[in-house]
């Protein structure tokens, strides 16, 4: 019996494994990172000069300067610190 190419390539896509997933990054690599956009997001805010962009630039900044003190109390309440920075 002749296994037409939709049942083939259906059978395929249930049989075969899905792809590995990217191990998550340390927790203290992401407030890092999060320090970073919340830097970028002020020098974008220091080089903008149009009203618009000014209302995103302060979006921007605020979005990310929560972002990256969420991520440090919760970096602090696991007990992973860093001088530099907590």
């Amino acid at each position: 019996m002749k296994i037409s190419w939709t049942k083939r390539l259906l059978s395929n896509l249930v049989d075969s494994d899905p792809c590995p997933a990217a191990p998550m990054p340390a927790l203290a690599d992401i407030v890092e990172q999060a320090r970073r956009e919340w830097l970028a997001a002020q020098h974008y805010y220091n080089s903008v000069s149009d009203s618009d962009l000014v209302d995103h630039a302060v979006y921007l900044m605020q979005a990310a300067e929560k972002k990256y003190i969420y991520l440090l109390k919760k970096a602090r309440s696991e007990g992973i610190t860093n001088n530099k920075y907590c």
